[in-house]
């Protein structure tokens, strides 16, 4: 691998430059890297500095000649590019005009969410706002939100009275519940609940990934069940994801109980449960509970996740199918936090420039990952 040390006065001279909307005399290759670096946006997420840049003596230099304050601004442009020069990025950028991604725009239109009612009315979410009357009270239906208002647990007949949301890949949307609990529904995911809740239970079905914000009442918990796991709360805030044969649950705040088969974990605030349907084991898992629900604030985090995860949950937010043509490649580990782009070449370009073993090309809506010849 080429050495190619960190030119820190040039760097501290480009960013000043740029907040004064003037651009000092730079290589191509080091101005295609700031551009990077400025588009996808990394975070150090409050790593310890000294482990990102690649030299200890230009980092300690950079401090001295600049204020905190200035610090904080310098990093927002320039975590991408420093972030991970010792694993080969300045190398890998050099000959980045010569090794694009394939085909790196996916191709098609993923379907309409719709609401599935009882009755067997199917409505498509979209295209504007309306109004739905359901026992007593009435649904609205935006582009992304289902809300539901004046719904009552005493004026209701009939307590068995479920609608249900399908969400395809590459949207997702929110639903407010009668009881005022918000969902947020991610994509390739379905929910099914009770149009009002009743009997002093609340139970709502989940397949695929949401968060929820439940509405407290200490009267009357409120239940999420998914694939073989249950999640008993009365009033809290967590995320649930099913992803290669797991069940996460990431708790936010509040407390919560999980249970798979004849187990039970309680989870504490920032603490992931995770149960393994195949092994059929329940556990607490190391993971940072932001990758769970990072999602939600329209974030990519992945903590030390493997490239196989990583892609299914990539699939399910771009409407596409990863193949890998290696299945090693599926245990490289990686690690990432940025911002979710329209595009998926944006997120393609950054793992091929920090994974050096790994190649992508695109066709249609199948992505194969590739060993890099």
């Amino acid at each position: 691998m080429k050495d190619n040390p960190m030119d820190w006065e040039k760097l501290l001279a480009y960013l000043n430059a740029k907040e004064n909307n003037e651009l000092k005399e730079l290589s191509k290759e080091e101005v295609d890297m700031f551009l990077f670096a400025d588009e996808v946006k990394v975070e150090l997420s409050g790593e310890e500095l000294s482990k990102k840049f690649s030299s200890e003596d230009g980092l300690a230099d950079l401090i001295k000649r600049v204020k905190k304050r200035r610090l904080r601004r310098i990093i927002a442009y320039a975590a991408a590019v420093i972030a991970f020069v010792g694993i080969g990025l300045w190398a890998a950028v050099n000959t980045y005009q010569t090794e694009a991604i394939d085909e790196t725009k996916i191709s098609g239109q993923p379907k309409g969410i719709t609401l599935q009612r009882s009755d067997g009315q199917e409505i498509v979410i979209g295209g504007g706002t309306k109004k739905v009357h359901e026992l007593g009270g009435e649904i609205n239906i935006g582009d992304s939100l289902i809300s539901y208002t004046g719904n009552s647990s005493h004026d209701a007949g009939d307590s068995d009275i479920m609608n249900s949301v399908e969400v395809p890949r590459g949207l997702r949307t929110k639903i407010v519940l009668a009881d005022g609990t918000q969902v947020w529904v991610n994509s390739e995911t379905s929910i099914r609940y009770p149009v009002v809740f009743k009997d002093n239970k609340r139970e709502v079905y989940l397949k695929g990934e949401a968060y929820f914000d439940v509405a407290h009442n200490a009267n009357m918990p409120f239940i999420v069940h998914s694939g073989d796991v249950q999640v008993r709360v009365l009033g809290t805030a967590f995320g649930i994801t099913t992803i290669n044969g797991n069940i996460k649950t990431g708790l936010v705040r509040g407390s919560v109980e999980l249970s798979g088969g004849k187990q039970k974990q309680r989870l504490s605030p920032g603490e992931v449960g995770q149960y393994n349907t195949r092994s059929g084991r329940l556990s607490l898992s190391e993971e940072d509970v932001r990758s769970i629900v990072a999602w939600k604030d329209n974030m990519l985090y992945f903590d030390n996740v493997n490239l196989d995860e990583i892609t299914a949950r990539l699939g399910r937010t771009y409407d596409c199918e990863f193949v890998f043509e290696n299945p090693a490649l599926k245990n490289l580990s990686f690690r990432m936090n940025i911002n979710r782009t329209d595009d998926i070449q944006t997120i393609l370009r950054f793992l091929k420039l920090s994974l050096p073993e790994v190649d992508f090309k695109v066709t249609g809506k199948t992505v194969n990952v590739m060993d890099k010849k």
